[in-house]
C-alpha cells in the first residue's frame, strides 16, 4: 500500500476525530458548526503548510492567488476558536496510529533534550521576557522534547515559558507520563541530577546520561568513590541520599548523600528519611585525548562500555532534528506574537515533521551511478519542501503527484567523519516587517 496515501488517511482520520472533541474549542456549541472557506480540516492543513511568508503570502500561496482568497483576519478569526491542547492532542494521536515501536536489543531509545525559540518582543509579558542588563532583552519558549532516535520522530514535548525554564523538571514530568514499551532515555549534561534518576528508576525504565567529567570541581562525580589504577573505568556506585545530617553521616561522604532543602528530590519526606540508589559510572576516552563521563542504571551483562559509547553517540540525531525542526520545516518563523497562536504552530510544525519523517525513512535514494565516493541519503530540506506541497495539492482537489518518487531522486552525500567547531552566535526574532 502506499505509505503516502496511507498516512494521509490516518491524519485525515484523526482531524475528523479532533473536530468532535467540543472541549478543544472556546464556544464548544457553536465553534466551526457553520460551512466557511476556511473550515477546520483547512486551518489544520494551512497552518501544517505555512513557510517564512507573510499570513497574506501564505494564503495566496496554498489558494493559488485566488481571488476570493480568505482574509488574513479570517484566518485569525477562526484560528482563535482552537485551543492550543487541540493540536498537542492530534500530534499525539498522529504518533499513537503511526509508530512503529522500533526497538535496539528490545528498547526505545529516547533522547531527551531542550531547545529555546525566540518569539516577537514584548517587555511586559513577564512569563517569556529575558533582561540582558543594560541591554535590549528578549522574550522566548524553552521545547523539552523527547525525540525516538530510531524512528526519527518527536514522541512527546512540553513547552515552559522562560521564566518556568527548568530541563530537569520538565525531563522528570516526561518520564512520569510516558506509558509505552521500556525504553532507554539519554541525555546530556544538564539532566544529571539524583532526582531524574530516581524518577527513571522509579518508572522501571533505564536511563544514559552524559556528566561533567571527574576533573571538573561542579561534577556529580565529586561524591563517589572512583579509586582506580586506569583513567578509563566502569564502575558501580551505591548512594544512600537523606535529609538528615548527623555527624556519621558527614564522616561517611562516600555512602550518604545528604540532600539540602534548596534541592529538590521527590522520593524523601518526613516519613521517609533514606533512600537507596545504584548505576554505574563509566568513563572511556575520545579520540581527542578527551574523556566523557556517563552515569546509566545498564547493567555490564546487558550493555557493554563500547555498546555504551554507542548508544550514547545516537543521541546526537536530537541535535540535528532541531536543526530540520527550525530551519528546514520553518520552526523559526512565527505568524503571530499571540503566544497561544505560536504554541499551535510549534505542534503543528511537530506533526508535519513526524509525518515527513515517516514518508523519508522508507524512502530508497535513487543512485544509477556506480562507483561514486560517497553513499547517498534523500536531501531532507528539499523533502519537506516537496510534502508541503503536495499536501496543498490534495487538498485543493488536484490530482496528487507521486512523491515518494520525486523525493527518491533529491539526493546528497553522506559525508561521515567531518567535524568543525560549532558557531554559537545570537541570533534575533525574524520580524514581521522583513518577511
Amino acid at each position: 500500500m502506499n505509505n503516502t496515501k496511507t498516512l494521509v488517511n490516518i491524519l485525515d482520520k484523526s482531524i475528523d476525530e479532533l473536530k468532535e472533541k467540543r472541549e478543544y474549542f472556546k464556544n464548544e456549541k457553536s465553534d466551526f458548526t457553520r460551512k466557511r472557506k476556511l473550515n477546520f480540516e483547512k486551518i489544520i492543513n494551512l497552518l501544517m503548510c505555512m513557510e517564512s511568508g507573510s499570513l497574506k503570502d501564505e494564503l495566496y500561496n496554498y489558494f493559488d492567488l485566488n481571488i476570493n482568497n480568505p482574509t488574513s483576519s479570517a484566518l485569525i478569526q477562526q484560528r482563535n476558536k482552537i485551543k492550543p491542547e487541540a493540536f498537542e492532542w492530534l500530534l499525539n494521536e498522529f504518533n499513537n496510529q503511526t509508530r512503529k515501536n522500533t526497538v535496539y536489543k528490545g528498547y526505545r531509545l529516547l533522547a531527551i533534550d531542550g531547545t529555546s525559540l525566540l518569539i516577537s518582543f514584548d517587555k511586559n509579558d513577564y512569563n517569556t521576557y529575558v533582561p540582558q542588563g543594560n541591554q535590549k532583552g528578549y522574550n522566548l519558549f524553552h521545547i523539552n522534547a523527547m525525540y525516538d532516535l530510531l524512528e526519527h520522530t518527536y514522541e512527546n514535548i512540553i513547552i515552559q515559558n522562560a521564566i518556568e525554564l527548568n530541563e530537569n523538571g520538565a525531563f522528570n514530568n516526561i518520564v512520569d507520563n510516558y506509558k509505552g514499551e521500556k525504553a532507554i532515555y539519554i541525555a546530556d549534561r544538564g539532566y544529571e541530577s539524583y532526582n531524574s534518576f530516581a524518577h527513571v528508576i522509579e518508572s522501571n525504565q533505564k536511563f544514559l546520561i552524559r556528566v561533567k567529567d571527574i576533573n571538573s570541581k561542579t561534577s556529580l562525580t565529586k561524591s563517589f568513590n572512583l579509586e582506580t589504577e586506569s583513567d578509563e573505568f566502569d564502575l558501580t556506585v551505591n548512594k544512600i541520599l537523606t535529609l538528615k545530617q548527623t555527624k556519621d553521616i558527614k564522616k561517611d561522604k562516600y555512602n550518604y548523600k545528604f540532600v539540602p532543602k534548596n534541592q529538590t528530590f521527590d522520593y524523601l519526606n518526613e516519613s521517609k528519611d533514606f533512600y537507596n540508589i545504584e548505576f554505574r559510572v563509566v568513563r572511556f576516552k575520545l579520540n581527542n585525548d578527551h574523556y566523557e563521563c556517563i552515569i546509566t542504571n545498564l547493567s555490564e551483562e546487558e550493555f557493554t562500555v563500547e555498546e555504551i559509547k554507542e548508544l550514547y553517540n545516537k543521541r546526537w540525531g536530537i541535535e540535528t532534528s532541531f536543526r530540520e525542526l527550525k530551519y528546514a520545516v520553518g520552526l523559526n518563523s512565527f505568524h503571530s506574537k499571540r503566544r497561544d497562536f505560536i504554541k499551535q504552530e510549534i505542534f503543528l510544525r511537530i506533526l508535519f515533521y513526524n509525518f515527513s519523517e515517516r514518508i523519508i525513512r522508507i524512502i530508497k535514494p535513487r543512485n544509477n551511478k556506480k562507483n561514486r565516493k560517497y553513499g547517498y541519503q534523500v536531501n531532507f530540506t528539499r523533502a519537506f519542501h516537496i510534502i508541503k506541497a503536495y499536501l496543498k495539492k490534495i487538498k485543493s482537489g488536484c490530482e496528487p503527484p507521486n512523491i515518494e518518487s520525486i523525493i527518491e531522486k533529491e539526493i546528497e552525500p553522506i559525508r561521515l567523519g567531518r567535524s568543525s567547531p560549532r558557531k554559537v552566535r545570537v541570533q534575533t526574532f525574524v520580524y514581521f516587517i522583513y518577511r
